[in-house]
């Protein structure tokens, strides 16, 4: 009887760590066609940082009559991803 529920004890031991490697195939697959589906990997992650901070920026700004240091702020937080975007566009090897 011990040996039998030692047995079952072990393959328990070995389904749980196939389902965990099978979820970390599944990950890393995934994680690849998000990559291979994205239209411009290199310009969606330069946009998106400086985008969020302008949304931060611009909600905030008017409460304390900002509103012409927000559109500053704009101005340059789009600068500054249409140069994240170029250093990214001549560092890709491709």
């Amino acid at each position: 009887m011990s040996a039998r529920l030692d047995e079952l004890a072990a393959r328990k031991g070995l389904l749980l760590s196939r389902l965990r490697l099978q979820r970390v195939e599944l990950a890393l697959h995934a994680g690849e066609l998000r990559d291979a589906l994205r239209p411009a990997g290199l310009i969606g992650g330069a946009i998106a940082k400086p985008a969020a901070a302008v949304a931060v920026f611009e909600t905030i700004a008017p409460l304390f009559g900002w509103q012409r240091l927000a559109r500053w702020v704009r101005v340059g937080l789009i600068g500054l991803a249409v140069v994240r975007v170029a250093r990214r566009w001549r560092a890709d090897p491709q």
